[in-house]
């Protein structure tokens, strides 16, 4: 990622405004050296998995508190999750969870707890990652936006592809690191494959990341699509899928329109 010194500075205001974040990364041992343990200049730390069971534990108990009948089961975030790859963590005092959070847990208030956290996973093209589970717990702190952004600068990534539903508010949260091409439909299906689309996000420039992270990125649509709009969603798709370039702008969705730019960004 290069022009990152904007992005810099909005990453350390954001720790300076919630002191007892830190930074971390949970992952199979060997791979803390093919990571980038100063991304943006800020300090992380690199936790093995195999010797930090409790930690890992506990991502497993708030990944599927997250998302109930579909969170990830032990034996997946251990072949899939930690040995190919490492979860990015925003680690805080568990006082800053809700209560019933921390009861869930079992945490004391100045117990450490996972505050939010980023897992993408590794491809076969080099420097492309695709995004899989975003968590936050610090709701009002922008802590999902910021944990997804470092942990994809330890990873080193340059493009991400991720899953999304034209309706689903995540799409504004997608929209937060820049523009989305839309690339098609998802390999193999999907349970919502009517309104379900793969999108790629570059990552290689610091300074449109840092301007879309403060909500500042303006690219006007050429066209609004209504999320309900199936059918014209779908041919949007077949011109991607054709190869055409077709962006969702920032914020991605408003007033329940899909934002679509077509053409150069």
């Amino acid at each position: 990622m290069r022009d990152t010194e904007a992005l810099a500075r909005q990453a350390e205001a954001f720790f300076s405004a919630h002191p007892g974040v830190s930074l971390m990364a949970l992952g199979a041992g060997e791979h803390a050296e093919a990571m980038d343990l100063s991304p943006l200049g800020l300090p992380a730390t690199y936790l093995p998995a195999e010797r930090n069971l409790e930690l890992a534990k506990q991502y497993l108990a708030l990944n599927q508190f997250a998302f109930r009948g579909i969170g990830v089961p032990r034996w997946v975030l251990s072949d899939l999750y930690l040995m190919p790859g490492a979860i990015g963590l925003l680690r805080c005092p568990a006082r800053m969870l809700k209560p019933e959070l921390r009861a869930h847990l079992g945490l004391a208030d100045e117990e450490p707890a996972i505050g939010a956290a980023y897992y993408a996973a590794p491809s076969m093209t080099s420097g492309l990652f695709i995004g899989v589970s975003l968590l936050s717990f610090l709701p009002r702190t922008g802590a999902g936006a910021w944990v997804k952004t470092l942990t994809l600068c330890m990873l080193q990534a340059t493009r991400l592809r991720g899953v999304a539903q034209w309706d689903n508010p995540s799409v504004r949260v997608h929209a937060r690191l820049g523009p989305l091409r839309l690339m098609g439909r998802v390999p193999g299906g999907h349970e919502y494959g009517e309104r379900t689309f793969v999108y790629e996000t570059d990552l290689s420039d610091g300074a449109c990341v840092a301007e879309a992270m403060e909500r500042r990125l303006s690219l006007e649509p050429t066209r609004r699509i209504a999320v309900t709009d199936l059918s014209a969603l779908s041919v949007l798709l077949d011109r991607a899928e054709a190869g055409e370039a077709l962006y969702l702008v920032p914020p991605g969705v408003q007033e329940g329109h899909v934002l679509v730019r077509e053409g150069a960004r």
